[in-house]
């Protein structure tokens, strides 16, 4: 593990031959890290990807992020247990930190509501120095504490904290949240190698298969939730992702359908990372019905790389829940890849799941379930 992360380290340009080093052009008002590595391949495409990526917060004005967010003095707050699964038979030596949010009202004699959200340590961010917030992604999961109670800073825009507010404002059944994090050590991605971290985030989130979906049902949720109540009906179960965690929200929904019956994913990545651009085909070839509300939104500026086009991948897909007569939403900003436009989309998305209440036009094109043409317009 050591040995892999030395090969990760920033290298100083004095203590490197120039010609191992590239230029990428940022677009204005854009901001990127990323990490060159010692024979890292195709570092050509890895400019053009790193320049498309750095969109990400554009257009960020448009879209702030609604009071619920705001840590309220007499709102009861919820507590908050990190723990870590050490091993797993899904995933042999393989770790995953995760956290658990109980609210201030759950009362075990009342089964709660649940939502799942992959790529969890991006909410506990916060919790970080400002100097260890910036390393690839194993350095992250290594930082971030995962045991006993965590406390999460005030005023920083915490979903927990959102959470809070929406349950206590009766917008929201009392509902038990769990954050989880991608296994590591793994291999990378493709392409990429490990320039984003030794973890195991794209073979679990980017497989098209039931593999990591069977892992959160029969052996991460039995061992994350033993103890506590919760709802059996599962269409009060959401999962989230965004970018890679959000076509594993899908991918979770669609072959564990049995517990979760709704989907929040932001920009997720039905590109050709590990085969998901066959999800719109898979969805138009399978006859069996799903009980599935699913809430895309992608960017204007989303991601246009190696892998595919973001936005026409999602459009694709949102075209394949439409020809099954899927209850869907894809919202499409005027920003890019961008976890901000998931924290502006999770309250709306929930208030439509729970309370019919339609996804906001303003500053978005929003696609909804359509009827088959079936006469010419005059």
């Amino acid at each position: 593990m050591e040995e892999q992360r030395e090969r990760l380290r920033l290298t100083r340009l004095e203590q490197k031959p120039e010609e191992e080093y590239i230029t990428v052009r940022m677009p204005k008002s854009s901001y990127q890290a990323f990490y060159c590595m010692e024979n890292y391949p195709m570092i050509g495409r890895l400019e053009r990807d790193e320049t498309a990526m750095a969109r990400a917060e554009w257009n960020k004005e448009r879209y702030p992020l609604p009071q619920a967010y705001q840590r309220r003095q007499g709102t009861p707050r919820g507590k908050i247990i990190g723990r870590t699964m050490e091993d797993c038979a899904f995933y042999p030596g393989v770790k995953h930190k995760y956290w658990i949010y109980t609210p201030a009202q759950y009362d075990e004699k009342t089964p709660a509501d649940l939502i799942l959200f992959l790529d969890g340590q991006m909410y506990f961010m916060p919790v970080l120095k400002e100097s260890e917030r910036h390393g690839t992604m194993s350095d992250l999961l290594d930082a971030i504490p995962a045991e006993g109670e965590i406390l999460l800073p005030e005023g920083t825009e915490n979903v927990t904290d959102l959470l809070d507010n929406l349950i206590a404002d009766g917008k929201l059944p009392p509902t038990i949240a769990v954050f989880l994090a991608p296994g590591y050590p793994g291999p990378g991605e493709p392409v990429y190698g490990t320039s984003k971290g030794v973890t195991n985030r794209s073979v679990e989130y980017d497989t098209v298969s039931d593999w990591f979906a069977r892992f959160v049902a029969e052996e991460f949720l039995p061992v994350a939730l033993e103890g506590y109540a919760v709802t059996a009906d599962f269409m009060r179960h959401s999962v989230v992702g965004i970018s890679s965690s959000g076509i594993a929200a899908f991918a979770v929904a669609w072959y564990a359908n049995q517990l979760f019956g709704n989907v929040i994913a932001a920009s997720p990545s039905f590109g050709n990372i590990r085969g998901g651009n066959i999800w719109p085909s898979v969805i138009r070839t399978t006859d069996e019905r799903k009980n599935l509300r699913t809430c895309m939104c992608v960017g204007k500026y989303d991601a246009d790389i190696i892998f595919g086009d973001w936005i026409l991948a999602n459009r694709d897909v949102a075209s394949a829940l439409n020809y099954r007569g899927y209850d869907f939403r894809l919202i499409v900003s005027e920003m890019g890849h961008s976890l901000t436009f998931l924290k502006y989309m999770i309250p709306q998305a929930l208030d439509w799941f729970y309370r019919g209440q339609e996804v906001s036009e303003q500053h978005c094109e929003v696609v909804r379930p359509a009827p088959l043409v079936t006469e010419l317009p005059e």
